[in-house]
């Protein structure tokens, strides 16, 4: 029979997941206000952002590639992790296979 072996780096795991949450979560805030800005610029320019960028068409694309920017980001960070994750795991396998020579 086969051991059953405790769960391990539970809190690295539910980091990575967290990660990909705010990469999603980024990238549709960053799709709803780009539609915010194009649905309803009278609000935007109360901020003042349509005075630097003269269009509304050029605010949504910079806000798009904020979010997409920021959505990469948070993604990579969780790919880092499970990459880590993933050479201890191999790296524990093969010493307990060197182990057992």
């Amino acid at each position: 029979m086969k051991k059953i072996k405790p769960e391990r780096f539970k809190m690295l795991k539910t980091i990575s997941m967290l990660l990909k949450i705010l990469g999603w979560i980024a990238l549709f805030a960053g799709l709803a206000a780009a539609v915010e800005v194009l649905v309803a610029p009278g609000m935007v320019s109360k901020l003042g952002l349509l005075d630097i960028y003269q269009s509304t068409w050029l605010l949504a694309l910079v806000v798009m590639m904020g979010a997409v920017l920021y959505a990469m980001i948070f993604f990579a960070l969780s790919e880092g992790v499970i990459v880590f994750l993933s050479i201890e795991s191999n790296t524990r396998k093969l010493r307990e296979l060197l182990d057992k020579k």
